[in-house]
């Protein structure tokens, strides 16, 4: 089976309607879910590394941006420096609540496929013990 990734780019969106549209009744279905959600879990980790990036630039800018505005500054240094890095202290706070937000949502997707796995073995052992029951 070729991985979804490799048949299609799939947006987080698209990956969770499809996984809303899988049966919890048959394991064939459940285990389609799980693997559409192990795609959405990809993306979300893709997306929160994006995020710890995107943070740590801000962050690096900021102390760059700080040092320049205190070496150039002839008194109250610090508070100089600190007037000419307030809109990077506030992108930094927007960037690090999206750092949060992705690390989160990766470990919430996680939490959910794990919940999913043990729904699928328990349900693979009541479709084996009703099968043996059978013959």
């Amino acid at each position: 089976m070729v991985a979804l990734s490799l048949q299609k780019q799939y947006t987080l969106g698209e990956l969770y309607s499809l996984a809303d549209q899988c049966s919890h009744d048959y394991p064939a279905t459940l285990a389609r879910k799980i693997e559409l959600l192990t795609e959405v879990q990809v993306i979300l980790g893709r997306k929160a590394a994006e995020a710890v990036r995107e943070y740590k630039r801000i962050y690096a800018e900021r102390k760059h941006v700080y040092a320049e505005a205190y070496i150039a500054a002839e008194n109250l240094r610090e508070q100089r420096a600190e007037l000419a890095v307030i809109k990077l202290r506030i992108q930094e706070a927007d960037a690090e609540a999206d750092k949060v937000r992705w690390s989160n949502a990766v470990e919430s997707n996680d939490q959910v496929i794990n919940s999913l796995k043990y729904s699928l073995k328990v349900l693979l052992a009541e479709y084996g013990s009703s099968a043996s029951g059978i013959r």
